[in-house]
């Protein structure tokens, strides 16, 4: 095998996101212009086999010429990406060069170690995915009671595009205190946003009920059937109608014949992970390798 270590600068794009384009996990979390947006463009690579597998490596801080390699904002896994065999993880984790300092990043989800690499430690997060794959009727009768009483208390809200400068301002209002966002957090999430409908690979909506108006908003990315569940809100009003429910109810509607997976994007929090459950969600856990 060949392994090598390539900074961002020196990393050829277009072989790059042919090798992500061709992993079967179908993720988008590895693409150059995804790097580039949560990582403002600081981001090396490993590169194994002349670009049959990919492995990101997002700079957290640098130290001379050490670094600090860490999770990308907005980007819960983080590969290996490509035609994976037998080891290749291993591999490429034993090859990390020295000058990484410190290294905490997600893998892609079903993949597995048959032992953590000498001097690192390996833990499961969780992941909630919603498959779409039965009718639209047998996917919401698997939606729990309490759920399928919030939608019924609708009286006929409405999915509509919207902006991402929308979703950030209503996110500030209300889940971004609680989450601990900061300025570059915001201007991350723009960015990317930006970069997957420029790209084809997202969405931006806002659910609006007819007499209390704006109730959730978020952005979701998506792509090759699987739309993610990235960055979403509800207004106070929509916390007390239901917002959120019916936003994801509404999007599984729209998107129903063109997706796959509805992705949670997590979570290891309880009660967030009980909410998603709701929908009839199951777990789809990845490795995390300090």
């Amino acid at each position: 095998m060949e392994l090598s270590y390539l900074r961002g600068k020196d990393i050829d794009r277009q072989r790059w996101d042919a090798a992500v384009a061709a992993d079967p996990a179908c993720l988008p979390y590895g693409f150059s212009w995804w790097l580039d947006a949560v990582t403002n463009s600081r981001w090396d690579g490993m590169i194994l086999d002349d670009y049959r597998v990919v492995f990101p490596l997002p700079r957290r801080r640098s130290f001379g010429r050490f670094t600090q390699v860490q999770r990308a904002d907005f980007t819960q896994q983080g590969g290996p990406f490509g035609q994976l065999l037998p080891d290749d993880v291993e591999h490429i984790l034993a090859g990390l060069p020295k000058s990484i300092l410190r290294f905490s990043l997600p893998l892609r989800e079903q993949l597995t170690l048959a032992s953590p690499p000498a001097g690192r430690k390996t833990f499961s997060r969780n992941n909630l995915v919603l498959p779409l794959t039965s009718s639209l009727a047998d996917v919401r009768a698997g939606y729990s009671r309490s759920i399928r009483r919030q939608l019924k208390s609708e009286t006929k809200g409405k999915l509509s595009p919207t902006s991402i400068e929308t979703v950030i301002a209503e996110y500030r209002l209300t889940a971004g205190p609680k989450a601990g966002l900061q300025e570059t957090h915001y201007r991350s999430i723009h960015r990317l946003a930006s970069a997957c409908v420029f790209h084809q690979a997202g969405y931006c909506y806002r659910y609006d009920d007819p007499e209390q108006g704006l109730l959730a908003a978020g952005f979701f990315p998506a792509y090759r059937g699987r739309i993610i569940n990235l960055f979403a809100a509800s207004t106070e009003t929509g916390y007390q109608l239901g917002g959120m429910p019916k936003l994801l109810d509404a999007i599984i509607s729209r998107h129903f014949n063109e997706t796959h997976l509805l992705d949670f994007e997590g979570s290891d929090n309880t009660g967030i992970a009980a909410f998603f459950k709701s929908f009839g969600a199951e777990s789809r856990p990845y490795l995390f390798v300090e």
